[in-house]
């Protein structure tokens, strides 16, 4: 008879814990869960993240817009510390993106990388108008664009967007290289040797108001050259557009700087972007489109090129796509699917007609009623130069220039609540009140 192989006992079976201690267990578990996370969030909060900036050189409107802009993100988030870095030009920003030696950068949007093609850069925002500025010796008989032919022109640094924006505007007035003396060199460099007589003209890109070119036309025997009238339909400016048609029509009004220009200088314009690199954190890239559109008001105050900062943009504007942290601020408000009620569409379809013709009749009204607003601002605006003009006392000074105050806050606050749009004619009101602010202080401080 075979031997009996001996079996072994399965393993006791742990009986299950009492109902209460299953409750303990699963109390314990859930206090550790939210430990953790509360730890997670500590460290988190208590992290510094630290950001650089990529701007522009001394004496443009990208060095110091990138300095608000770092004082902006700190107040606006303690933990978020961004640095501002000098670039040479929008390429140098877009090749600093790309090779990751910074995370945003303020750029124009007809520039790429010098090295690279800013593949992996994302739009924020566009920001407002970088006009052309050329400014010309008075010795030097440059009264339009083709007597720029045999004469000394700083065209902005190497490889910059300034010395690109000024070979298609010197193209358009058939002026190769052959027929001008072209100097690369900073703006403030420039603006010596332009003052000392050593050179014959500057092109500077800048929003208008640019510190430097303030420098410049302080000087009785420097001017700014016209492109071409501001308002002639075909006329050289719309010529320079379809050559480049990055490049739009603009205007420098009359005294946007002191007392010059003496008439409106017609010119050309590109974009100023705020843009950062692809990988950035989304919800950081989210935090830092709230921190610029929440505090546009705030930023105007400082600096009134960001009057014009808008949400609605169109992202045609730059030749980078919106960064999904931006996206994601931008349709903040914007109906999920969720919410959206099918079975109103066959309603709604039924009904397109009749309201396809209300919503055209509000929209006119609505752009009548912006347009009689600033039409309302710029007679204030007309009285107020009749008034200063005509000012003699200490007293009258300082009861417009209080008058003028009230009336620059009062535009803002309209901008704010969309019943004045940020356009061109916004822009034209807005450099008129600083044009007279700037005349009652310099009378105030010549009685003092």
């Amino acid at each position: 008879m075979p031997a009996k192989v001996p079996t072994v006992p399965p393993p006791p079976v742990p009986a299950a814990p009492p109902p209460r201690r299953r409750g303990r267990v699963v109390a314990i578990g859930v206090l550790l869960a939210v430990a953790l996370v509360a730890v997670f969030l500590f460290i988190r909060r208590g992290r510094t993240t630290e950001l650089r900036i990529a701007t522009g050189q001394k004496g443009g409107t990208f060095l110091p817009l990138g300095v608000e802009l770092a004082r902006n993100v700190q107040r606006e988030h303690p933990n978020v510390r961004l640095t501002v870095i000098e670039s040479k030009g929008s390429p140098f920003s877009i090749d600093m993106l790309e090779k990751k030696e910074v995370e945003l950068a303020l750029v124009s949007n007809n520039s790429t990388g010098q090295e690279l093609e800013g593949e992996h850069v994302r739009l924020i925002a566009p920001l407002y108008p970088e006009t052309l500025q050329v400014v010309v010796r008075a010795g030097a008989n440059i009264a339009t664009p083709g007597d720029l032919a045999n004469k000394r022109v700083a065209i902005g640094p190497a490889a910059s967007g300034t010395e690109q924006i000024a070979w298609q505007v010197l193209e358009h007035f058939k002026i190769d290289k052959t027929r001008i003396t072209a100097l690369n060199m900073p703006p403030l460099d420039a603006a010596t040797q332009l003052e000392k007589g050593e050179i014959d003209a500057v092109f500077v890109v800048a929003g208008l108001r640019a510190p430097v070119v303030e420098r410049m036309l302080a000087r009785p025997e420097l001017s700014l050259l016209s492109l071409g009238p501001p308002d002639k339909v075909g006329g050289p400016i719309d010529g320079i557009h379809v050559d480049a048609p990055y490049l739009l029509s603009a205007v420098v009004p009359e005294r946007t700087y002191g007392d010059k220009p003496v008439e409106p200088v017609g010119t050309v314009s590109v974009r100023a972007l705020l843009v950062v690199r692809e990988d950035l954190d989304d919800d950081l890239v989210y935090d830092l489109t709230q921190s610029l559109f929440a505090n546009k008001l705030r930023l105007a105050q400082k600096e009134k090129l960001l009057a014009q900062l808008s949400e609605k943009f169109d992202p045609a504007e730059a030749p980078y796509p919106v960064h999904p942290g931006a996206d994601r601020y931008l349709r903040r408000n914007e109906p999920s699917v969720f919410e959206q009620n099918a079975e109103y569409f066959s309603f709604l379809l039924a009904v397109a007609g009749i309201g396809w013709s209300g919503v055209t009749a509000l929209h006119a009204w609505r752009k009548r009623s912006q347009k009689g607003r600033i039409e309302l601002y710029f007679a204030n605006l007309a009285e107020l130069t009749k008034s200063a003009r005509a000012a003699t006392t200490t007293t009258e000074l300082e009861e417009l220039l209080r008058a003028l105050n009230e009336t620059e806050a009062k535009a803002l606050g309209e901008l704010a609540s969309e019943r004045l749009e940020a356009n061109e004619a916004f822009r034209v009101l807005q450099e008129g009140l600083r044009a007279i602010e700037d005349d009652l202080l310099r009378q105030l401080r010549a009685r003092a």
